[in-house]
């Protein structure tokens, strides 16, 4: 068997309790949304717990790769001795995590999609929407939830290999030491996020996108319509590299820091 192949399949066995509740969680919560919209005849009572639920899928990854590094912290010796390279057992589980992730992500899209629906049938006038920019404007927001998702997962291990470090240096003060990096790394990532140069890397590339919004009008209801907005290139590709940085930067430490 082929050894990227052996570690994707241990990776799910140990992961699919995990997946599989999530995705029943996020049934259940669209089931009991649905019944309570039938029992007080509101769709809203089924589109904002769903429209919420989808939205925290954005944590998704992160929750994930947390909960998966935690179990392997505690037979730390066990998964780095094994004859793969580290960046193969990391790997591994980001990819099991971004594939789980788009299977409960579109089980609870197709659940806020199917209540927009009923929105659309209590509230608006059928000229009033309009169904191609509905489905871009979603589109392009399960985008962003899967972007972030996987950049806080990214960081998720990081900090997590930074605890390790700790743990092996300083044991009781670990978790004091990686709150403080934490913070300090976000309240200097923060500053630079106000100059020029922060600007010049994430300002480029600025791509027109129409969006839907909503309002409402005293004449004719509710009524959805086009409004233009920028997505700049630039943020998505430094954002991206940063990513990778960072999960270089972790396995290096894995390979060179962590001592097992």
């Amino acid at each position: 068997m082929n050894p990227w192949i052996g570690l994707l399949k241990k990776e799910w066995r140990i992961s699919k309790l995990w997946i599989w509740t999530t995705v029943g969680i996020v049934i259940a919560v669209n089931i009991v949304a649905y019944l309570l919209a039938l029992k007080y005849d509101e769709p809203i009572a089924m589109f904002v717990p769903s429209l919420i639920v989808t939205s925290l899928h954005a944590f998704y990854m992160l929750m994930f790769m947390a909960l998966s590094l935690q179990t392997e912290a505690k037979r730390l010796h066990l998964w780095l001795h094994t004859p793969q390279p580290v960046f193969r057992l990391v790997s591994a589980k980001l990819l099991i995590a971004f594939g789980s992730l788009l299977v409960s992500l579109f089980v609870s899209a197709l659940f806020t999609y199917i209540a927009s629906l009923e929105i659309k049938e209590r509230y608006f006038n059928e000229e009033m929407w309009n169904h191609e920019l509905f489905i871009q404007s979603g589109m392009l927001a399960v985008l962003s939830i899967v972007l972030l998702s996987i950049h806080l997962a990214v960081l998720c291990l990081f900090y997590w290999v930074i605890h390790l470090i700790c743990k092996q240096m300083v044991s009781k003060l670990s978790g004091v030491i990686v709150t403080l990096i934490y913070f300090l790394f976000g309240w200097l990532f923060s500053l630079f996020m106000k100059t020029n140069v922060y600007e010049w890397l994430t300002g480029w590339g600025k791509v027109a996108m129409p969006r839907a919004a909503f309002k409402y009008n005293a004449t004719e209801g509710w009524i959805m319509i086009e409004k233009m907005g920028t997505m700049p290139v630039g943020a998505i590709v430094f954002y991206g590299i940063m990513a990778a940085l960072l999960f270089s930067v972790s396995i290096w430490l894995i390979d060179r820091k962590v001592e097992v």
